[in-house]
């Protein structure tokens, strides 16, 4: 009888435990359907924010931003931009005392758990409610320190939070544990402005993160806990304290001996702080990054314009092209570039002794930048390869603004060939082509106001005659002459310089250095325009390559427009009397032109072998008449100083003639004639067989 009481008792305790537990599951149920109903708006945004980040990992998604780098042609490094040190190692290249404190102190789980610790997570979450949205623990695994550190914010909320664990389990299926320890300790901070192992072991210690001993290896795994509070430069009695906690864990859990910590505990911390510095900057790197920005917006697929109808479409076209530019200029000078050039060391040296020393009769100083009043610019191309190869923005090294390419100048009569005469060939004109100089009552004037009649476009040029070449101008028009400079991307054109006083170099702003040494290698090449750069490559991260130059240009004239004038070119220097008769050199043929604004405000000179194009430009900053300045003087000098020791030991070599160049008897007035009248000049056969 007592048995069966008992029974029935036990019977009635089960149920009413049963019927407790069962309302207390009801109520757990509820509770969380409430809290997710509560919750649904912040687990949706977390869901859709965890998959769009999760999309767009790849293989440089963990490798932080180091410094951008610049290289010359040999892959030597010419600058290095921002003071950061950082550098992605392998996990098999750090010390294995780094991975063994890192899991010891921070996830003893790592290895054995799917991405999150859920015992942890669950009493975070639950103290985070209790608290009433006050988190009090952490709970993070070292995945999701990873994911923390790599895509979120510090933030402690629940749709962070929630965004992180998402993240850490696909983390955890993608990659293998070797690998997001590699993300981690290439990932985390530890203070100084510094990321990552290896820039943290090279700053504190001077040393590479693989030669880290235990004592070392264990105070910075301790420091990225907190790099503010234990930094061993402020508080090292801190430091030491947390790095022996690091050790205790590690001994706890088998990864080091007694022995081991009994040496290491005791060890006296020693620092070696080696600061990373970064490189001034110079006309080569300047010069680099606008190339490199130039290049990633059109590869980006960003349109360029140089010809405006209207001020006020070029002035729009202005600000959002400014706006498209700073960008991208402040993207790259922010790190993670490397950028391989065609920049040659050696040639940088000679055009910049060569600028130097042309220019010591100025010693003038500005008083407010103490810059010289007199400056210079110069850009050199390398013609076989189209590259620039040496590029200086003004006298010395430490004035770093880049007058080559932000310079925009009035060119003088360098600017004819492009404009005037290889246009003027295009359309049928010739070498022998006969102008009348004489004084235009509403035009340009010619050096010491003397005309000569009748003359050829060849003699023209070789004397620099200005009416002749305001003349042809207005015959094929301004427009037409200056959309082959649109076509050359010469940036500075206005639409008021749809004028023939543009014939003479007469622009609303002018042209720059390195557009001038585009415009010349175009004739020495053919007719085949390149953009002039310097950017070979350029790589992401180190060994992602986002941008390769394939030197794709545009056949702005024809092979044989181009011929001729560069075979007038050569006479300007070959002939007694052409205005750079002083500027041969040696067992070389060269072509060039010089051009001289009003009052010698701007001089310059831009010449050409067959190996390679330079242009070189005098003047001051604040456009000043300047005495003896002229095209075939101090530009001239600086050009011939640079391509004498440039051309030291290469043979003799000449253009080479096109295949349509053909030679036609020719009358009295230069015209073409079927009569043998015993003179004869260079045509273009393709342009004769197309207006038969």
């Amino acid at each position: 009888m007592k048995d069966k009481w008992k029974n029935s008792r036990m019977r009635r305790v089960s149920k009413v435990v049963l019927i407790f537990l069962l309302a207390m599951l009801v109520l757990i149920v509820c509770a969380l359907g409430v809290a997710y109903l509560v919750y649904k708006p912040t687990i949706d945004s977390a869901r859709e924010e965890a998959l769009a980040k999760e999309s767009g990992i790849n293989d440089t998604t963990f490798k932080r931003v180091g410094s951008t780098l610049i290289l010359d042609k040999d892959n030597q490094q010419i600058t290095k931009l921002s003071n950061s040190a950082y550098k992605y190692l392998n996990i098999a290249s750090v010390s294995k005392y780094v991975s063994q404190g890192y899991i010891s102190v921070e996830d003893k789980n790592f290895l054995s758990e799917g991405g999150i610790n859920y015992v942890d997570t669950g009493k975070a979450m639950v103290l985070y409610i209790v608290n009433k949205g006050k988190a009090t623990v952490g709970g993070s695994t070292i995945t999701q320190q990873v994911v923390k550190n790599v895509f979120l914010t510090q933030d402690k909320t629940v749709s962070r939070k929630l965004t992180e664990i998402l993240i850490a389990l696909d983390l955890s299926k993608r990659y293998t544990k070797s690998q997001i320890l590699e993300f981690y300790v290439n990932n985390c901070y530890y203070g100084e402005g510094g990321y990552g192992i290896e820039s943290a072991a090279q700053y504190f210690f001077s040393k590479s993160a693989s030669t880290l001993t235990l004592a070392e290896a264990a105070t910075l795994c301790g420091m990225s806990n907190s790099p503010s509070v234990f930094n061993p430069i402020v508080n090292p009695a801190k430091t030491t304290q947390r790095r022996n906690i690091v050790l205790y864990a590690m001994l706890e859990q088998g990864q080091i001996t007694q022995s081991q910590y009994d040496g290491a505990a005791n060890e006296i911390l020693k620092l070696t702080i080696q600061k990373p510095t970064a490189t001034a900057e110079n006309y080569m790197d300047s010069y680099a990054i606008d190339c490199t920005v130039r290049a990633l917006m059109e590869q980006d697929g960003y349109k360029f314009q140089y010809i405006f109808k209207t001020d006020a479409e070029r002035n729009d076209y202005e600000a959002k092209y400014k706006k498209v530019y700073f960008q991208y200029d402040k993207d790259i000078r922010s790190g993670g570039y490397t950028i391989h050039t065609s920049l040659d060391i050696a040639k940088q040296y000679l055009l910049q002794s060569a600028l130097d020393d042309g220019l010591t009769d100025f010693t003038d100083i500005n008083p407010t930048n103490h810059k010289y009043l007199m400056q210079g610019a110069a850009v050199s191309i390398d013609n076989k390869s189209g590259y620039v190869v040496a590029i200086v923005g003004g006298r010395g090294a430490k004035d770093i603004y880049n007058r080559a390419f932000l310079s925009f100048r009035q060119p003088g009569s360098s600017i004819k060939p492009m404009l005037d005469y290889t246009p003027a060939f295009e359309l049928g004109y010739h070498p022998m082509s006969q102008i009348d100089d004489q004084f235009l009552p509403d035009g340009p004037k010619n050096e010491e106001n003397e005309y000569y009649g009748p003359v050829s476009i060849r003699w023209a040029t070789e004397m620099s005659l200005n009416t002749v070449a305001y003349q042809v101008l207005t015959r094929i028009t301004p427009i037409a002459g200056l959309a082959y400079l649109g076509d050359m991307k010469y940036a500075g054109i206005h639409p008021e310089d749809n004028n023939s006083i543009a014939s003479i170099g007469g622009f609303t702003e002018g042209v720059s250095p390195v557009e001038q040494a585009g415009g010349y290698y175009t004739l020495a090449n053919a007719g085949y325009y390149i953009q002039p750069s310097c950017v070979v490559s350029v790589d992401y991260l180190e060994t992602k390559t986002i941008y390769k130059n394939n030197r794709a240009g545009k056949q702005v004239y024809t092979p044989e427009s181009a011929y001729m004038m560069t075979d007038i070119l050569k006479g300007v220097i070959s002939t007694d009397y052409g205005t750079g008769h002083d500027l041969k050199i040696d067992g070389q043929i060269v072509a060039g032109k010089t051009g001289t604004t009003e009052a010698s405000k701007d001089g310059w000179f831009c010449g050409y072998s067959a190996y390679y194009t330079t242009v070189v430009w005098n003047g001051y900053d604040i456009p000043t008449a300047v005495d003896n300045l002229f095209g075939s003087s101090y530009p001239g000098h600086i050009w011939l100083d640079y391509m004498t020791k440039i051309h030291d030991g290469l043979p003799e070599s000449d253009f080479p003639t096109p295949s349509g160049i053909v030679l036609k008897n020719i009358d009295w007035q230069g015209n073409l004639t079927d009569l043998d009248t015993g003179n004869q000049d260079m045509f273009s056969e393709p342009y004769l067989e197309k207006t038969r």
